[in-house]
């Protein structure tokens, strides 16, 4: 959902982003120093290293399917074959094997779901007191969006369209690079409202990380000088009104609504053989709040929340299994993130930002 900073009826141009060590080598050499640069600065801002889980393929068996796909539809006891970050199959008992199998009998399996709109920094402070993230260092930006989107994971979310609404434009690729690190598929933005430095720098940056791969997780917005119409990823337009505020927590409506609102329907918002291993586990156990059967508890993706997600695949990658967070470095993540919120929130901070 478009938030106020940002006007509904703007456009932009999209391109996929290298994630370091997720792609092959480039021959542009140029601005593989500049990728490399980045990373080497990123070191400067968190002692947790990034490390990225393998792709594997797995199975998840006996689950209950809630698909979005149209043509599939609801399964009440599915299984999903998953192989080089790609649903390869769902249906019941499929005749697969894999050296991985997770059993999935109390759970049930949806598309990850896609937030349309998040300022991940400015959401972590205002939770916190309001603090203004502009003028905040580079340091800080990287711990909180890091932050941000290790707790967006966590409760079910897999892709982020991240508006980088008061990050400064020197900040702007310390912020993108916090969102790639963390693993989550989305875009990279800033508002139609966006100044011309601004501007400038999301085109330094597409150039600089674009890709050209099927799989890739992330992608960049170019807000256009003129401010109108709305063009998604895919550079088509999207239809006004995107999701009426009364469904916006609606299940479909935040998996497969979301995907093709943004433009992602190709590669994520359903449980598709063919289509990017992006999909969750919930215990229903946990969200039914006296619902006799998981379809009825599951109903809003307010029902959904850190407590109750078992396990987040992400592009064929296990981010949370068991309830557990697949991070060894999530309390480090933690713990820095709650210190840059903290250094934010100090008054003197605050102050030396506004002058």
């Amino acid at each position: 959902m478009f938030c106020l900073c940002c006007n509904p009826s703007s456009s932009f141009s999209a391109s996929g982003f290298f994630a370091e060590g997720l792609t092959d080598t480039v021959p542009d050499v140029t601005s593989a120093l500049q990728r490399r640069a980045a990373y080497e600065r990123r070191k400067a801002y968190s002692r947790a290293p990034v490390i990225h889980p393998a792709q594997s393929e797995f199975i998840v068996r006996n689950v209950q399917a809630l698909t979005m796909d149209a043509d599939i539809g609801a399964l009440p006891r599915a299984d999903i074959h998953v192989r080089d970050g790609e649903i390869v199959n769902i249906g019941q008992a499929l005749q697969a094997s894999a050296m991985l199998e997770i059993d999935g009998n109390r759970f049930v399996a949806l598309p990850g779901l896609i937030a349309d709109h998040r300022h991940p920094a400015i959401d972590a402070l205002a939770d916190e007191g309001g603090c203004d993230v502009a003028g905040a260092d580079a340091e800080d930006i990287y711990r909180i969006v890091r932050l941000a989107m290790l707790d967006l994971m966590s409760s079910g979310i897999t892709s982020v369209y991240h508006c980088a609404h008061k990050i400064g434009a020197d900040r702007a690729e310390t912020a993108m690079l916090a969102q790639i690190d963390s693993g989550l598929r989305g875009c990279f933005s800033y508002p139609s409202s966006a100044a011309d430095k601004q501007r400038e720098v999301l085109t330094e940056l597409s150039e600089r990380w674009s890709a050209e791969r099927s799989d890739y997780r992330l992608e960049i917005g170019l807000p256009p000088e003129d401010g109108d119409g709305i063009v998604c990823p895919a550079g088509e337009p999207v239809a006004s009104g995107l999701v009426p505020e009364s469904q916006e927590a609606d299940l479909a409506g935040c998996t497969i609504g979301a995907a093709l609102r943004l433009k992602l329907d190709p590669r994520v918002g359903s449980l598709s053989p063919g289509k990017r291993a992006d999909f969750i586990l919930v215990d229903p156990n946990i969200a039914a709040r006296g619902h006799a059967t998981a379809a009825r508890a599951l109903v809003s993706a307010r029902d959904i929340n850190a407590a109750n997600v078992v396990l987040v695949c992400i592009d064929g990658r296990i981010r949370k299994r068991n309830g557990v967070v697949v991070e060894p470095n999530e309390g480090l993540i933690r713990k820095e993130g709650q210190e840059a919120i903290a250094h934010l929130r100090n008054p003197a901070t605050q102050q030396s930002n506004r002058s």
